[in-house]
């Protein structure tokens, strides 16, 4: 179901203990601060419903799953998600391992949806902008300084979701030398902690800490305070954008965002001349 340009899939739940529906109930509380969002379908709602969900775990879920599918019929029930705690599934069904963690399900019913429900992920890097290189197009070369030597610059990509962070590692070849990825706020901790970055792209909305809370942690920090912190999201209201002021963050960009914008940014923070970085074909 879609709801505006905010997509909202409703899923039938199949078994399931009383703590993991309650684990399941909170994962479905986190995605609605997020696109696409998951809600619990009534049980006198469960023919509409957008997504199945069963216990692979318990096999009278699986028969109660496997009679309700047959009496849908092939072609009209919907798709299956499998949370077992091995990470296996019937042919033609997705799969998700136990324990019930929040990240992990999100990212399961997020694959669900993209692959056979056609939803379309909110993408860091407008989808009419190429980041690939083709024939006739110019190849994406390293940033390089003015000894000639390739760049060292060092990112961190902060983003739940993985379309993103993919989109976001073609986007940043063609200048930096090495990328890390978190997932989670307590992921960003760690590689925070342990490294050093010229740049960091923050999601606001992250299982555990959020992004205002890993920039308050990198402005607060004399030996880091310096690395610029762009906040890329899509959140676009003025109370968001107080908020990454309030954080200390240098930029707050609004997904998906053109890509003659992300490389101004990019320039600008790495102090590198205008038009230097390599220009990616533009779609229609």
């Amino acid at each position: 179901m879609t709801q505006g340009s905010h997509a909202v899939f409703s899923v039938a739940q199949f078994g399931f203990s009383d703590a993991e529906r309650r684990a399941l109930a909170r994962v479905f509380s986190l995605s609605m601060t997020r696109n696409p969002s998951f809600s619990v379908a009534a049980p006198d709602r469960q023919q509409a419903a957008d997504i199945l969900m069963v216990d692979g775990d318990d096999d009278r879920a699986v028969a109660d799953w496997r009679a309700f599918a047959e009496s849908a019929g092939a072609t009209t029930a919907a798709p299956t998600l499998v949370v077992a705690r091995k990470e296996s599934a019937p042919e033609g069904c997705f799969s998700a391992r136990k324990p019930m963690i929040a990240t992990r399900l999100l990212v399961a019913l997020e694959l669900v949806a993209t692959e056979a429900l056609g939803f379309s992920a909110v993408l860091a890097i407008d989808p009419r902008d190429n980041l690939t290189s083709g024939a006739g197009q110019a190849s994406a070369a390293p940033a390089r300084s003015a000894a000639g030597e390739q760049s060292s610059f060092n990112a961190l990509v902060v983003d739940d979701s993985l379309p993103v962070r993919v989109q976001m590692d073609l986007a940043l070849k063609p200048f930096a030398s090495h990328v890390d990825f978190a997932e989670t706020g307590d992921e960003a901790f760690e590689l925070i902690r342990d490294n050093a970055y010229d740049i960091v792209f923050l999601d606001v909305i992250l299982p555990g800490a959020d992004g205002y809370e890993i920039c308050k942690v990198i402005k607060s920090d004399p030996s880091r305070k310096s690395t610029p912190v762009i906040m890329l999201t899509s959140n676009s209201s003025p109370a968001d954008r107080i908020k990454g002021r309030l954080a200390g963050c240098d930029t707050y960009l609004i997904k998906p965002v053109r890509h003659e914008v992300f490389l101004g940014v990019v320039e600008r923070y790495f102090n590198l001349p205008a038009g230097s970085l390599p220009q990616l074909a533009s779609g229609a």
